[in-house]
């Protein structure tokens, strides 16, 4: 049986250690102190847990994000590179080129929104040492936070209600890879593939979260077609894969995914395989389907960059 002094005691320590936890947690450089006083009081609201809820906060103008956000911003990155090392390393030992392409954070980009102090953006401290020890190790890795920063103030990256990127986003991203793929000088057909403005139904799945409800609202799409106006359909034969989370295959359909606006850019035929909440499950996508990557050129490893934070799976082919 515990002593009550000795208890009293036990609990003393444990508070001095919760103390310095947070102070761990949110002494973040880089990081103004009143927003991280603010991130601080979101993520009590969605239970004060640093690591991944189903949960969101509102930001200024109604704005939404998601916690995880928070949580990129507050705590120490785990040591993932080896796995993107590793997966590099099996696509290459068959020919194939791996580019890394993070989808920049809603709240790295649209920061303004959720503090107006934040009308220059806000990256994660260790953002900018995780792309530059990967590519140290020959990993391609798509780089693509200060052209939406730079676009998004003319055409929004992100909109209120949605954690995933806008059909310009999508398509912003798809021509960065498809610089670097254009400078590969595959020997491979092309053909051309044209772009098409609609306007379909916004799906605001942030807004679904917080209210349980779904807003009515519009936005802009821009979908993929051919010569003779029909939707682009990617092929299992074609020689570049696009893989990841629901970023690489969000659309209203098939030829507004990020896969169909690479084929656009670079004239090579695309195919997609995604899974929805795996952007970091990306290299399990070939296990038992080593045969499928026969003939593959290119994968282009899309997801959320809001999850770098975490462990990577290491690939299993």
């Amino acid at each position: 049986m515990i002593h009550k002094k000795g208890f009293r005691f036990f609990l003393g320590i444990c508070s001095v250690l919760s103390i310095l936890s947070a102070l761990f947690f949110f002494n973040r450089p880089g990081i103004p102190d009143n927003i991280q006083r603010l991130i601080r009081k979101d993520l009590q609201k969605c239970g004060g847990l640093l690591k991944e809820v189903r949960c969101a906060v509102t930001g200024e103008d109604n704005w939404i994000f998601l916690q995880e956000s928070l949580v990129n911003l507050v705590v120490d990155w785990d040591d993932n590179q080896q796995a993107f090392i590793a997966f590099n390393d099996s696509l290459k030992k068959r020919g194939i080129t791996l580019i890394v392409a993070p989808v920049p954070d809603k709240l790295q980009i649209a920061s303004e929104h959720y503090s107006n102090e934040l009308s220059d953006g806000i990256i994660a401290p260790e953002y900018e040492n995780w792309i530059d020890a990967l590519q140290e190790q020959g990993v391609i890795v798509i780089d693509a936070v200060d052209e939406f920063l730079e676009r998004n103030e003319e055409t929004p990256m992100f909109e209120a209600y949605e954690s995933h990127y806008t059909s310009a986003g999508r398509y912003t991203l798809a021509q960065m890879i498809a610089d670097t793929i254009n400078q590969m000088n595959l020997d491979l057909p092309k053909k051309k593939w044209y772009l098409r403005d609609t306007i379909v139904p916004g799906s605001g799945n942030l807004y679904h979260l917080k209210y349980d409800t779904y807003p009515d609202y519009d936005v802009h799409l821009l979908k993929t077609v051919d010569a003779k106006g029909r939707n682009y359909r990617g092929s299992k034969d074609a020689p570049i894969v696009i893989i990841g989370d629901s970023n690489a295959d969000y659309c209203w359909n098939f030829a507004s995914n990020i896969g169909a606006f690479i084929a656009q850019a670079t004239g090579f035929k695309t195919f997609t395989r995604s899974r929805i909440g795996g952007g970091n499950l990306g290299p399990t996508l070939f296990k038992n389907r080593s045969k499928f990557l026969k003939g593959k050129k290119v994968v282009v490893w899309v997801f959320d960059g809001r999850e770098l934070y975490g462990k990577f799976k290491m690939p299993e082919f």
